[in-house]
């Protein structure tokens, strides 16, 4: 998962400096918002803040801020 990918900022369900707590966070939304959304957990890649966005959120006209993606739930 190097590739970049592209996000609004404003889509974002939670964010955090901390990779653990914005993985929990999305643990957290998982479980008491059940979808069959996929939740995935990106960096930032200027401020390096991890942020979590629905999968199906990414920008295909690579509008936005570039991420890459560090875990998927």
């Amino acid at each position: 998962m190097n590739e970049a990918v592209f996000f609004n900022p404003g889509d974002a369900i939670a964010s955090s400096h901390d990779f653990k707590e914005a993985r929990r966070s999305a643990q957290i939304i998982k479980a008491e918002r059940p979808t069959d959304r996929q939740i995935v957990i990106a960096e930032n890649d200027k401020n390096g803040v991890y942020a979590v966005y629905y999968a199906d959120s990414a920008n295909k006209d690579q509008s936005g801020i570039a991420h890459h993606i560090k875990d998927q739930i």
